[in-house]
């Protein structure tokens, strides 16, 4: 059932505007779409009114990829976890979702989102429990049992009680606000710096400043070169980054590279948070020994619950589905393959 065409062409473009108008005119067959905005608004064209081209959405049952804002650890103003805590209550998914994306995204909770390895949703089974019961307050009640998620703003840009809540936290973390400021217990200003690459990640860091000025919190935002970004990646040379942590149904070894405390100072490592914690180190050894489905499934689990009660990343979000606009007269199989659309098993309607 798959590799159907006699034959098939790739086109290289070296811009997406340049793609897209390619695909309108009928030289590209598929295309494969990203932006909200465009998915909404970019294909009133003839084509598409006259259903020449099809516009559908694929849904995979592999996991979604975490993108987020990335805390770093090795920072003393980010080692406090009820800190990093109360910054990602700040965070307002939805007046970010609603007023740049149509509402378009969806929140992502789990390392592991949408996925049978998701901790959120699930509760712990008897063996997580043992293996976490090791390191005590390693994961919150509401992630143990599974009902724990981000929190849900208004949309209003503006939401009391969520940024109540984040004061709370912060009270007690030793916090007080002092003016347009929020003063640490040392009699330091709340204050930190996010680094950025490109245009999308400063529109992104700029409504996340704006809900952190509500608090007294300040943020700047450095933008760099690619070459110095990667120099300061390298050497863990940032307060806190925007990244993305993909997503399998086999993770493995990788986590290790990722989490675990061998490589908090090895510079190089995609240990981007700075984590160092024996039940990270513990689990990742589980996922790796594990032999038997059961087993394995709660293993990750078990990771996730720990990585996310420890607050290391505030989750953004993702696409539930894949967008694809493509020619009426290709066909695909009704039922979507576990990791979401696969070319090689689509047709020429003609040549069925």
């Amino acid at each position: 059932g798959l590799f159907n065409f006699d034959g098939i062409t790739i086109e290289y473009f070296r811009q997406e505007s340049s793609l897209f108008e390619a695909f309108k005119k009928g030289i590209v067959d598929t295309y494969t779409e990203g932006d909200p905005a465009k998915w909404q608004r970019a294909y009133d064209f003839d084509a598409v009114t006259h259903g020449e081209i099809i516009k559908t959405e694929f849904q995979s049952a592999a996991p979604k990829n975490m993108s987020a804002l990335i805390f770093n650890t090795r920072r003393k103003i980010f080692a406090d976890k009820t800190i990093r805590e109360a910054i990602s209550q700040v965070f307002d998914f939805e007046t970010f979702n609603k007023n740049l994306f149509f509402n378009a995204y969806t929140r992502t909770q789990s390392f592991w989102e949408g996925s049978v390895l998701s901790a959120v949703g699930n509760p712990a089974s008897e063996i997580e429990r043992d293996w976490i019961s090791e390191f005590p307050g390693a994961v919150q009640p509401g992630i143990m049992d599974g009902t724990w998620r981000m929190p849900v703003s208004d949309g209003t840009g503006g939401d009391r009680k969520i940024l109540r809540n984040a004061f709370q936290l912060l009270q007690k973390a030793g916090f007080s606000r002092d003016g347009v400021s929020m003063i640490g217990p040392d009699g330091i200003p709340l204050a930190f710096e996010i680094m950025t690459r490109n245009t999308d990640e400063e529109k992104l860091a700029l409504a996340f400043q704006a809900s952190l000025q509500k608090l007294g919190i300040a943020m700047t935002i450095r933008s760099v070169d690619d070459a110095q970004y990667q120099q300061r990646l390298n050497t863990f040379d940032y307060d806190m980054i925007i990244g993305r942590y993909s997503s399998s149904l086999s993770p493995g070894i990788e986590q290790r590279r990722r989490w675990a405390s061998f490589s908090r100072d090895s510079e190089g490592s995609f240990n981007f948070a700075g984590t160092a914690d024996p039940a990270i180190d513990f689990l990742i050894d589980r996922i790796v020994a594990a032999r038997d489905t059961d087993e394995y499934t709660a293993a990750v689990r078990a990771l996730d619950r720990v990585l996310l009660s420890g607050f290391y990343v505030i989750p953004l979000y993702h696409l539930k589905s894949e967008w694809i606009a493509h020619r009426s007269y290709l066909a695909h199989p009704e039922k979507t393959a576990l990791y979401g659309n696969q070319f090689p098993a689509w047709w020429h309607k003609d040549a069925k």
